[in-house]
């Protein structure tokens, strides 16, 4: 037999540095059949948290056999079969491929031997948590379909931990961690009523259990209890960067704009869980490639990455500052609560094309995450079909479909291309060669008579015959295509309003400069028809909103943002042929930008689709956007005292009002010539017989020789358009100089005269 001092020699001879501590706690005090006992619990604390330092796996072999010595003659100590457990997990994580097993026995012996005691039910969750599922992804969702994985045994375990001693603080959190951690047959309201019987405890106090229970809370969607829970553990003591950190999350996915500034400060402040959480939490909106400057930089480096990476976001989407990071928390919750894998294993078919990155949701909680709540959702329930869903974000640039089909795995939804690819690979195919089984015909158009809301192309595609069914059922596959491509490569937050505000318009047109910087002017206006007045004591009301955002193409770089509201007063309403326009001029240095423009009136509003500006530079030939407008406008502005610009965003120029033209001739050296070429005509898209019916050729043309006053020559000219017939026109402006030419265009509407 081997005596407690032959174990102690082996330990001490064999152990790593370190192994003396080990060695001690081997030794504690043997178990009384009363409750666990405080000093019993710390050795057992000790023991595993020395464990986890000692990397020899022999050393650890030979240890163990001495402690199975050991119980051969104390088989009914639990103490001791604790230990040994404790040191199976840690020969389980260090490779031993049926450590957790063996754990699990000895833990179990335990159980048997005091039930009341947390610790063997610890063990025992410890061990079930490293007994790995079935590799075959069917096989694992449906062992977590019906509890059988090892999360939900792991929670099992722990939760009876704390059933037995709610104030045992390792089992709380532990029963936490694996519910979090759970895709199915969530342990949630387990957890939370493990933390609340414990509030009368000692544990209630430990900053463990305090983040755990604020972690929980937010789970189960009670913000306020989570973010009193983070506060507690931050005056409890807890690590202040990660307490900052849980709590500005919790308040961002609540919708709290003021947890913003804290969740940067955390963001930046170098704790290594934080940095680790941070990156986790970008994963499913961008991809490792766009991680790679974040994962370079350190300390307040990366608050400040951090900050311009979502004041981006903000300002592309015309958002307040903050608003697409507290988005993102609450499509995270949301995703987690909905979208999440019940396997990470996931198989695919030949039409699924789309192969994901993300482990943790289906391709509806990447999209989700990445674009937030659609438009129009529609699905259709039949006997004949897969579960099915179609998804559609409405957007100014272009609306984006997205498919998704779930077969073998019931929530694990797949993007697919087009509608028929639900039906499967070879019914798309029968369908597009003509080959289809009566049944395959009757599903795919329960499919698209379900779809006809999303798109027009579904009610084509109904009515079409053979051969013009072809080219669209192509059509409808590249616009899958394309939605995928768009929809997993960007993310968006796009202002949505409760009502359109038809046919506002607007432009953005770079000219002329204020004290030696350019400027990028927003000129914008909305019909007499398409407001709502608000009557007041001090006449009618016009509360308009404008939201504008320049930012540099390529780097994406903010340049200007606006988000201004003014309030117009008028004595009567504004008249229905009338319009209520508006201008706000930004800087911005020579290069090529993105602009975005919200109008909205009311509760009424739209938005524009990106478009670029450029800004020309003085140090070569070129030409300032063409200014367009009429004496008569509202819109106006001074550049100079002796000089006057005229706007017209609304585009239409009344025949007997002369036309307004405001440009610059960039990059000419002072006391040089050059010559300028202004041409007014009409387009010219239906060729010769156009021309003959009025279209093509120039109905305006003159030419200017002037010399160079400096490297920005404004010009101001006066057109007249009364011999235009109502129609559209294409104005051209041409610059020459020095065998260089560079040209602008501008389209304009002309209107007949008003009837007397």
């Amino acid at each position: 037999m081997t005596s407690v001092r032959g174990a102690w020699c082996v330990v001490r001879e064999s152990l790593p540095a370190g192994g003396l501590a080990l060695a001690c706690l081997l030794l504690a005090p043997c178990s009384s059949l009363l409750a666990q006992s405080p000093e019993q619990r710390d050795s057992l604390d000790r023991l595993q948290d020395s464990l986890a330092q000692v990397t020899d796996s022999s050393a650890l072999a030979q240890l163990e056999r001495d402690q199975i010595g050991l119980a051969r003659t104390r088989r009914d100590d639990p103490m001791l079969h604790l230990r040994i457990g404790l040191i199976d997990l840690r020969l389980a994580s260090l490779g031993r491929r049926d450590g957790n097993e063996d754990a699990g026995s000895e833990f179990q012996w335990a159980a048997d031997l005091q039930p009341r005691w947390p610790w063997p039910w610890y063990g025992l969750g410890l061990a079930e948590y490293g007994i790995l599922d079935s590799e075959v992804a069917v096989v694992a969702g449906i062992q977590a379909m019906f509890g059988k994985d090892r999360l939900t045994r792991a929670a099992g375990m722990f939760a009876k931990s704390a059933d037995v001693d709610p104030a045992f603080t390792r089992g709380l959190t532990e029963l936490v961690n694996t519910a979090l951690e759970q895709r199915i047959n969530l342990r949630l309201a387990v957890a939370l009523e493990a933390l609340r019987r414990s509030a009368g405890t000692t544990a209630a106090l430990q900053p463990p259990v305090l983040l755990a229970r604020g972690r929980i809370e937010r789970e189960v969607g009670d913000a306020d209890s989570s973010a009193a829970a983070f506060r507690a553990y931050l005056a409890a003591g807890g690590d202040p960067d990660l307490g900052r950190f849980e709590l500005s999350r919790t308040e961002l996915s609540a919708g709290n704009l003021r947890g913003a500034a804290p969740y940067f400060e955390a963001a930046g402040a170098g704790d290594s869980m934080v940095d680790r959480m941070v990156r986790a939490d970008l994963h499913e909106l961008v991809d490792d490639s766009a991680l790679t400057e974040l994962d370079t930089l350190q300390g307040a480096a990366r608050g400040r990455w951090l900050a311009q990476f979502w004041a981006t976001r903000d300002q592309g989407d015309l958002r307040r500052s903050g608003e697409r990071l507290a988005e993102h928390y609450r499509r995270m919750w949301y995703a987690r609560r909905n979208f999440r894998l019940v396997s990470a294993k996931r198989q695919y078919r030949i039409e699924e094309r789309f192969r994901s990155y993300s482990r943790d949701y289906d391709d509806r909680g990447l999209i989700y995450i990445r674009h937030g709540e659609p438009t129009d959702r529609v699905t259709v329930t039949s006997q004949t079909l897969p579960l099915n869903l179609s998804w559609r974000y409405a957007r100014p640039e272009g609306d984006l479909l997205f498919h998704f089909v779930a077969r073998e795995d019931v929530q694990d939804y797949k993007l697919v291309e087009s509608v028929y690819d639900i039906l499967g690979f070879d019914a798309a195919v029968s369908l597009r060669g003509g080959a289809a089984t009566p049944t395959v015909r009757d599903a795919a158009s329960d499919l698209l008579q379900s779809r006809e809301r999303l798109s027009p192309l579904y009610g084509r595609l109904l009515a079409g015959g053979r051969a013009g069914t072809i080219g669209m059922m192509d059509r409808e596959r590249m616009s899958g295509r394309r939605s995928i491509v768009i929809g997993t490569r960007s993310d968006s937050y796009g202002l949505r309003f409760p009502s359109a505000l038809d046919d506002a318009r607007w432009e953005v047109l770079a000219a002329g400069e204020r004290e030696g910087s350019s400027l990028v002017h927003l000129t914008w206006a909305v019909p007499g028809k398409s407001l709502r007045p608000v009557a007041s004591s001090r006449g009618t009301l016009y509360p308009v909103r404008i939201r504008f955002a320049l930012t540099e193409v390529g780097t994406g770089r903010i340049i200007a943002t606006v988000d201004s509201t003014t309030l117009f007063v008028s004595n009567a309403a504004v008249p229905r042929g009338e319009w209520l326009v508006g201008r706000i001029a930004v800087v911005a240095p020579p290069g090529r930008y993105l602009w975005r423009v919200a109008v909205q009136e009311g509760e009424a509003g739209l938005v524009s689709p990106p478009d670029t500006v450029e800004v020309g530079s003085a140090a070569q030939l070129g030409l300032s956007d063409l200014v367009l407008g009429a004496r008569n406008a509202n819109l106006r502005w001074s550049r100079s005292v002796a000089d006057t610009v005229f706007f017209n965003p609304s585009g239409g120029h009344r025949a007997d009002v002369p036309l307004e033209l405001f440009f610059e001739v960039l990059g000419v050296p002072s006391g040089e010539h050059y010559r300028s070429e202004i041409k007014v005509s009409r387009p010219g898209g239906l060729g010769p017989i156009g021309r003959i019916f009025g279209g093509g050729g120039s109905a305006i043309s003159v030419r200017f020789d002037e010399e160079s006053h400096g490297t920005r020559n404004p010009i101001q000219r006066t057109l007249d358009i009364a011999r235009l017939r109502p129609g559209s026109y294409t104005l051209e402006v041409t610059a020459e100089q020095g065998g260089r030419r560079v040209r602008r265009r501008s389209v304009f509407q002309v209107l007949g005269a008003p009837s007397p």
